[in-house]
């Protein structure tokens, strides 16, 4: 059975320290997901009006656009003249991204909470994590596997960065 053990820590850089010290200690990277906010995808500061008209404007609100999901032809061709709003960024890799099914999270809650939730963690802890996450730009490292050995090593590598809320859940599938 799948277990599923996750820790926010208090920024980036410390989650990628956590992220390389259980690859050192043989954690395999597809049983490792990282979610955090990405200030630097939040830098649009002119919302719902039209961008100046200068060369590089529009590759940058075209940019902007692809980064909350409009691909290509799928993108309405007046949006490129008008920034979207995007409150903020969420970076989410590993199996926490597929779990989302590919949607672009920055734009709800639901998807990493639900996610989360179907790792078999309780809905309250969840959300905890999110608020973590969003409102005070921590970082979150999950690790899963259903070999206990692995499991035991992302265990103690991952409170020995002393978290600021460790978690553990199973899932039966």
């Amino acid at each position: 059975m799948p277990q599923f053990i996750a820790g926010i820590y208090s920024d980036r850089a410390l989650a990628e320290r956590v992220v390389r010290a259980l690859k050192q200690s043989g954690v395999p990277t597809e049983c490792l997901s990282l979610a955090l906010r990405e200030e630097a995808e939040e830098d649009l500061s002119h919302r719902d009006q039209l961008a100046e008209e200068t060369p590089f404007v529009g590759l940058a609100v075209h940019s902007a656009w692809e980064r909350v999901g409009w691909q290509g032809g799928a993108r309405p061709a007046y949006r490129d003249r008008i920034p979207p709003n995007i409150e903020f960024a969420l970076i989410v890799a590993g199996p926490l991204a597929i779990a989302l099914g590919g949607a672009q999270i920055g734009a709800t809650a639901g998807g990493v909470v639900g996610a989360l939730t179907n790792f078999g963690f309780p809905h309250d802890t969840a959300r905890d994590f999110y608020e973590r996450i969003t409102a005070e730009r921590q970082a979150l490292v999950v690790a899963q596997s259903d070999d206990p050995a692995i499991v035991e090593k992302a265990r103690s590598v991952m409170q020995s960065f002393r978290p600021a809320l460790l978690a553990e859940a199973s899932r039966p599938w």
